[in-house]
């Protein structure tokens, strides 16, 4: 009998550790097309590969709709949500991760997946009747996500099996149990498989399809991931876990190499399309139309039914109706912004005693260009007006003469041009929003009306910026081999509007803070600060602000006060969690080794 395959949607289950002894079918002759067929008809293996796309963790742990979208962001202490049933507030914070949950919602063990990939990279090459260019493409395409899916799972859990071969639906269960490879097998394997792609795949692809520039992206990001773990993590489980400290510059050298290759030969350059530094910056995450630094994009499309629902979730309430505010902004987060002078973002906190007053034009609007375009603050100028997020507005009387304060969100002060007491209710501390702050980056102003699944704009795997910064990180460490690490950083941030650092001034922290700043609400802040070893110090236990703002009308000024912006609940992670737990259930097959640290 034929093996059989389910279209768009294939029904192979690896099975492997947990699920071995299940039958991965359930079949009606509806589901199913030969094998050969599939293998045989070059729309049927697009087909295929388009499944591989779809399945692929690209944005991972977000949801087309859900507020899961800043799940990430939650775990890395950037932003929270409007309230504490939400994902990303109930994942990330106030939770222990240990043997009994695993990685909770960070869990990520795709098998399943791994085994589609696998099928469609061996048995394509099988076919005599496919156009042998396209089908020799669309392997190294599979090969790119396997890669990447891999990289998902490394980070979190360290050495994972690396099953590279599709075991037959019919093999024996006791040959489905394969043990972990080292931490340093997987990231090699990641490297090696770019390195055997990179010349297969075109230069230029239909947009979110994989080209070499995307391989040579991943490298920059992988083998950098990979020399932080050599530099700063340390050897466990005979080599399951971290690397030499002897291999990190090797590393180093392959990310270098990588970024090096994309920022001299490929087709793309900074976005600079805006004069303003920060429309400039706002637009780069919307602009779909030839964006000179997207590398690989996730395209959305929602005349193809392939929506998000970003804009909805995150626009600041007062701009539509629906389930708005939701990706509250910390304190701490908008301190990474320094001023444009130079100067350090963090003032001193005693100015937040709701007695002095602090001028909004330097507050705000004198920080970084990058911050603006990033984050919803008081006074933020959008569709034609301000968001609002004031608690209060004392103004005086017209009539009588004497100071008066407004908490009301429908009274507007009189001699205003419509300012109210009050911002609206979600986007200042009423109930739950904790913070007064919003996640503005990625948001498209353009969008009128807005409901649940209304978004096309396009996820940025990979850009210019992120690739500078990799280069820029590398070459620190290997003593700025080329002689171009600050006119790299300083080409960013004259992009951004701000001045140039010198030799001197680029440490590892200005390398660090720089990143937080230009992938600010981007998924990676949390990942750096896991490879770089400082999550414990920056994360565990550390009580992130809210704010509260109330402002004066006659003065136009504001009085800030700020508190606990998670109500007591804090976020775990301590030495282990640098590798989560597989969990119970993966546990159970005796062949793989939990992670130190889990009983």
């Amino acid at each position: 009998m034929k093996k059989i395959i389910k279209y768009f949607s294939l029904a192979f289950v690896f099975g492997l550790f947990f699920t071995a002894c299940e039958d991965p079918f359930s079949l009606t002759p509806s589901d199913i097309i030969s094998e050969d067929i599939v293998f045989d008809d070059m729309s049927l293996v697009e087909a295929f590969l388009t499944e591989i796309y779809n399945e692929a963790p690209f944005e991972i742990n977000t949801g087309q709709s859900g507020n899961n979208q800043n799940l990430i962001m939650g775990f890395g202490g950037e932003a929270r949500n409007f309230a504490p049933w939400q994902g990303p507030f109930g994942g990330a914070i106030g939770r222990v991760f240990d043997e009994n949950n695993g990685a909770g919602a960070l869990e990520y063990w795709p098998y399943d997946d791994i085994r589609e990939m696998n099928v469609f990279i061996e048995k394509v090459p099988q076919s005599t009747a496919l156009d042998q260019n396209l089908a020799t493409i669309a392997v190294a395409e599979a090969r790119f996500i396997r890669a990447f899916t891999y990289f998902e799972m490394v980070k979190r859990y360290g050495g994972v099996p690396l099953a590279t071969k599709a075991l037959p639906v019919d093999t024996p269960e006791e040959d489905l149990f394969i043990p972990r490879n080292s931490e340093k097998e997987i990231y090699d394997f990641i490297g090696s498989e770019m390195d055997a792609i990179v010349d297969i795949l075109p230069s230029n692809s239909l947009k979110g399809r994989v080209n070499r520039w995307a391989a040579l992206a991943l490298k920059s990001r992988a083998m950098l991931y990979a020399a932080s773990v050599a530099k700063f993590g340390t050897q466990q489980m005979d080599g399951l876990l971290g690397f030499p400290a002897s291999d990190a510059n090797g590393y180093y050298q392959q990310s270098l190499a990588a970024s090096r290759e994309i920022m001299q030969e490929g087709p793309f350059e900074l976005y600079r399309k805006v004069g303003d530094p920060a429309t400039n910056f706002e637009q780069l995450f919307v602009d779909e139309n030839n964006n000179p630094e997207a590398i690989f994009v996730e395209e959305w499309d929602v005349d193809a039914g392939k929506a998000h629902s970003w804009d909805y979730l995150a626009h600041p309430d007062g701009f539509g109706w629906g389930w708005n505010s939701n990706f509250p902004v910390y304190l701490e987060t908008l301190e990474q912004f320094d001023f444009i002078d130079g100067s350090s973002g963090k003032v001193d906190r005693a100015l937040y005693d709701d007695a002095t007053p602090i001028d909004p034009n330097w507050y705000f609007e004198q920080r970084d260009p990058r911050m603006h375009a990033s984050i919803f603050y008081p006074g933020t100028e959008w569709r034609g007006t301000q968001v609002y997020m004031h608690r209060s507005t004392v103004y005086t009387d017209p009539n009588s003469g004497l100071r008066e304060t407004s908490t009301s969100t429908s009274f507007i002060i009189p001699g205003s041009n419509g300012w109210p007491g009050s911002g609206a209710r979600r986007n200042v501390f009423a109930g739950n929003n904790p913070t007064s702050l919003l996640i503005k980056k990625r948001l498209d102003e353009s969008i009128g009306f807005l409901t649940n699944d209304t978004s096309g704009s396009d996820y940025l795997i990979f850009r210019l910026g992120e690739i500078y910064l990799n280069y820029v990180e590398a070459a620190y460490y290997l003593g700025d081999p080329n002689g171009d690490m600050a006119a790299t950083i300083n080409d960013l941030r004259d992009r951004a509007g701000m001045p140039a650092l010198s030799i001197a001034e680029i440490t590892e922290d200005k390398i660090r803070q720089e990143r937080r700043v230009e992938l600010a609400f981007e998924s990676h802040v949390f990942w750096d600060l896991r490879r770089w070893r400082i999550a414990v110090q920056e994360l565990d236990g550390v009580v992130r602000h809210r704010m509260h703002f109330n402002y004066d009308f006659d003065n136009d000024t504001y009085t800030i006060t700020i508190a606990d912006g998670d109500k007591g609940r804090v976020r775990s992670h301590t030495e282990r969690n640098y590798y989560y737990a597989f969990g119970l259930e993966i546990i159970a097959d005796t062949r793989i080794k939990e992670n130190p640290g889990y009983n």
